[in-house]
Parts: C-alpha cells; structure tokens; sequence
C-alpha cells in the first residue's frame, strides 16, 4: 500500500515548510485548515481553505447533494463520445 500524497505548503513570509495543525470540512467541497510554519524563527500561522473546484473523472458513487461543475477537457470528452 503507498503512502497517500500530502499537501506541500510554503510560508508565504519565509518560504519554509508549513503543517497542518487542525482541519474541518465546511462542506463536502469545502475545508479550512488551521497551519504552522516549521521555522521557529518565523512562527507564521494562518487559516487556510481548501475547495474543490471541478471534476475531472464522474464518481462511480455520485453524492446528489454535491454539485461540482465538470473540467472542459471532461466536457469535450464526454461530448465527443456522444456523437
């Protein structure tokens, strides 16, 4: 099993690393992060907000309350192979 890919996040003062300390979804397509910058020096924290924007492959599992406008390259795609 491979290690699930995780969020790179640079301070935008210091450009160092920063962590995720805490997080909540909002929504289904929306959640705000609570981060900390890994340089002591700096000690940069902030809130950030992560939204999903569009969908580029369709679920196989479709959730009817979510609705999340499909990429155009999905859209060329799903029209080309309707004709």
């Amino acid at each position: 099993m491979t290690a699930p890919h995780q969020i790179r996040l640079s301070c935008p003062h210091c450009g160092q690393y920063m962590k995720i300390r805490a997080s909540r979804g909002v929504t289904p397509l929306y959640r705000e992060a609570y981060v900390y910058c890994t340089n002591e020096a700096c000690g940069f924290r902030g809130k950030l907000g992560l939204e999903m924007l569009q969908t580029l492959s369709p679920s196989a599992t479709p959730n009817p309350e979510v609705k999340l406008p499909l990429a155009p390259s999905l859209l060329n795609q799903l029209l080309h192979e309707a004709n």
